[in-house]
């Protein structure tokens, strides 16, 4: 099935226009591709879980909200940072969607207990400040009703990408030779932190260990994509061919750049 696309309002400000809705969202094949997969892949995970409210954690411009809406979810949109507030409401308002956002932390949660079905974040917690994670995620079972669901997406700390990243700053000259991308935060004080130039990766052992530390039982992890973000638009159809195999290689997909989780509140 086809998924639907938002539409996005043409009367949104230029300054207004999140960075993330024009350089991958509306930006080359590859990005595009890249900035729904994420999504979707998370989506795919909730297709079995009762409906009810969602909270998706690090919400930006609101296009994870339309697609928990069209699930038949009643989603509610967190973000650390509200710059993109503006432009969200616009998009969800003119994609019938109840505009519901809050400048929220998800270590630090504005909603009572057990008041939402499914908890998603995608490519938020390798942004959450390190000595958080774990509040953050007590803080998402916290509010999930009994059985409820957690769902995210962040990047494959074992990837080609990840692992290429690591050595890059290791040896700075080496960055002239490659596109910009968020690389590791070093070790940092919290007066220094902002979500959006901080970039820690949690290896998948650990963060299935600090869900299941924080009461979760974890029901499916996998790594997906291997499409580089800059493939030019007539090379991306070769690109996805050679990802559709390599995923189907068990060694070779444990390299994807992206790891996908599922897990369940215990009772």
């Amino acid at each position: 099935m086809k998924v639907p696309e938002p539409v996005i309002p043409a009367d949104i400000p230029e300054d207004s226009v999140p960075d993330l809705l024009r350089n991958w969202h509306l930006g080359s094949r590859a990005r595009r591709y890249l900035s729904r997969r994420r999504f979707h892949a998370v989506d795919d995970l909730l297709r079995d879980v009762p409906r009810g409210r969602a909270l998706d954690a690090g919400c930006g411009w609101g296009y994870h909200l339309f697609l928990l809406s069209r699930a038949g979810f009643a989603p509610v949109g967190i973000d650390i940072v509200r710059d993109d507030f503006n432009a969200a409401r616009a998009i969800v308002r003119a994609n019938a969607v109840d505009p519901y956002l809050v400048g929220a932390d998800l270590s630090a949660l504005p909603f009572a207990s057990n008041t939402f079905s499914v908890v998603t974040a995608v490519e938020t917690v390798e942004h959450i400040f390190e000595p958080d994670r774990m509040n953050a995620l007590l803080e998402a079972r916290r509010v999930l009703v009994p059985a409820g669901t957690i769902a995210l997406s962040t990047p494959n700390s074992a990837s080609l990408v990840e692992t290429g990243k690591r050595i890059i700053v290791k040896f700075p000259l080496l960055k002239r030779f490659f596109p910009a991308m968020c690389y590791p935060a070093g070790t940092i004080e919290r007066s220094q932190y902002h979500p959006y130039r901080y970039h820690r990766p949690v290896r998948e052992a650990e963060l299935k260990a600090m869900l299941e530390k924080a009461g979760f039982s974890v029901l499916r992890a996998r790594t997906i994509l291997f499409v580089w973000k800059n493939v030019p638009d007539p090379l991306f159809p070769l690109a996805r061919l050679f990802e559709s195999i390599l995923e189907r290689i068990p060694v070779v997909r444990s390299l994807g750049s992206t790891l996908i989780v599922l897990a369940r509140k215990d009772s």
